[in-house]
Formats: C-alpha cells, sequence, structure tokens
C-alpha cells in the first residue's frame, strides 16, 4: 500500500465535515420530530444506499461474518450511540456535546488492557486525567447545561467505548464493509422497533416542507459517505497518522454550533475543550513515537 498522507488527511476532513452535518441535521430535525425516526431514517438510509452501491458486487458478502454475536452487540453499541446522541443534542450545544462524547477515546485507552490485551503505557495514565478534568470543565456547575443532556451524552460515552472496542475486536476477522452493513441494518431494526412509541420520545412530524425532506434523505448519505471516507483515509495512510487527528473533529462541533445554531462556548467551556483535545492528540502522538522507537 502507498503512503498519502495527504490524500488521507483530505478524506478525513471531508468525512469529518459529514460526521458533523449529520449530528447538525439531527439536531435541527430532532427540534420537531422523535429521534427513534430520526435514527430510523439515518440508518435505514444508509442500507439503502449500501445495497444499491454494493449489494449487486457483493451481495450475501455483506452478511457474512465469523463472529455474528459481537456484530449484534456492535449493531446495539451505535443503534444506542445514535439515539442517546441526538437525544443530547436535543438539549446541549453540539460542540459541548460532542467535547464530551470525547472522552470515549480515553476510556479505551484504559480499557484496552483488561479487554483487549494491549499495553497500557504510562503516557496513557498521564493523558487521561487531562481529559477527564477537561469534561470537568465544560459540565461543572454554573455551566447552564441541562443535565438530562449531560446524562444523555455520558450514555453516548458508554455505548461509543463498547462501540469502538467491538471494531477493534472485528477489524481482523470480518470484512469492514459487512461490519458496517452489519451494525447499520441491526440499528435500523431496533429504531423501527421504537418508532410505535415514539410518542414518548418525540412527536411524529405534523407536516414535513420539502426542505425537511431533504434533510432527512441526507442523513443516511451523509452517515454512509462519511463512512466511506473514513475508512478510505485508513486506506491510504496508517492508524498511527490517523488518530490523532480524530480529536479535530470538536472544532468541526464548535464551528458548527456557531454558524448553525448561533451557540457558541464561553470561555470556561473552550478550555475544556481544548484541554480534551490536546490531552487526546498529545497522548496519541507519544504513543506513537515511542511504539516507532521500539
Amino acid at each position: 500500500m502507498e503512503f498519502r498522507p495527504a490524500r488521507a488527511l483530505l478524506l478525513l476532513v471531508g468525512a469529518h465535515a459529514l460526521f458533523t452535518l449529520l449530528d447538525a441535521t439531527g439536531k435541527h430535525l430532532a427540534r420537531d420530530m422523535g429521534v427513534p425516526l430520526i435514527a430510523f431514517i439515518r440508518h435505514g438510509g444508509q442500507v439503502v444506499l449500501m445495497l444499491a452501491v454494493l449489494g449487486p458486487r457483493h451481495g450475501r458478502a455483506l452478511l457474512k461474518s465469523q463472529r455474528p454475536r459481537l456484530q449484534i452487540y456492535r449493531g446495539l453499541a451505535i443503534s444506542g450511540f445514535t439515539l442517546f446522541f441526538f437525544s443530547a443534542l436535543l438539549r446541549l450545544p453540539q460542540a459541548e456535546a460532542t467535547s464530551i462524547n470525547f472522552i470515549a477515546p480515553f476510556a479505551v485507552m484504559l480499557l484496552a488492557g483488561p479487554l483487549l490485551g494491549e499495553r497500557v503505557g504510562r503516557v496513557r495514565w498521564l493523558g487521561a486525567p487531562g481529559g477527564f478534568l477537561g469534561m470537568l470543565a465544560i459540565i461543572r456547575p454554573g455551566s447552564a447545561l441541562d443535565p438530562v443532556g449531560i446524562g444523555f451524552v455520558l450514555l453516548t460515552v458508554v455505548c461509543n467505548v463498547a462501540f469502538q472496542i467491538l471494531t477493534r475486536k472485528l477489524a481482523t476477522i470480518d470484512n469492514s464493509l459487512a461490519t458496517i452493513f452489519q451494525s447499520a441494518l441491526i440499528a435500523t431494526i431496533v429504531s423501527a422497533a421504537m418508532l410505535p412509541a415514539l410518542g414518548l420520545w418525540g412527536a411524529w412530524p405534523q407536516h414535513l416542507d420539502r426542505q425537511e425532506i431533504l434533510l432527512l434523505l441526507s442523513l443516511g448519505v451523509t452517515g454512509a459517505i462519511g463512512q466511506w471516507l473514513f475508512i478510505r483515509a485508513y486506506f491510504w495512510s496508517s492508524a498511527s497518522f490517523i488518530a490523532p487527528l480524530v480529536f479535530l473533529q470538536v472544532l468541526w462541533a464548535v464551528a458548527s454550533g456557531w454558524v448553525f445554531f448561533d451557540q457558541f462556548p464561553d470561555p470556561i467551556s473552550l478550555s475544556g475543550m481544548l484541554l480534551v483535545l490536546v490531552s487526546g492528540v498529545a497522548t496519541l502522538v507519544f504513543e506513537t513515537r515511542r511504539a516507532a522507537w521500539r
């Protein structure tokens, strides 16, 4: 494989832009309709798109798995992630919700030892408190953040940790396209099962104009294309190059919240986001350099 860092960076920037746009669209739509409906269209749209593009070539291979139980768990994790995060975005600014959610990579770093058999170095133990303190600065008393929204985003973190750990376990077992498809399929089934109880978690839209219909349809498209760009970034680069850049999505979230919702973090929250960002990038950079010197 040829190493093309510039191409990988452009692909990653595109993926992060689409993921941020997906979150902003979900936040906007969640004001007028139920979160399960948004999740159903987001994942169902991805399933339809993948079937249309990949179905003729891959067929039943999209449903094959050496560890189907892990695929089910991963699908449940991403389903919970979507439901909880969109619920959090309904109550919290996008930048704050995204930044709190980025505590998940630190949790994965610390759990990699007992769950994945990976060695957890001292740098990770030093970086994790920085990320945790950054989160505390964001959700501090007096920050005016909705406690229910904070609860939803913390549930999102739990689902995100499970999702990332299961992704690592399945990465060397199953085809990545099959993993993406099966997770989207399971998440579609879960969200569809919740539609009858939509009144408990939002409301049915009374009237949809053309713009709202287009935004709903865009959820599956932006999610699927964003996932594809993210995978292609790994194809043209290495995990050690990509990993520190993942935290830059916090910057996209700040810009999105400012542009679309006129929400900008206060100085203390902004400092907390910066601490999460710096702690994550520094941890991954130092871990990568240490591994290179072995």
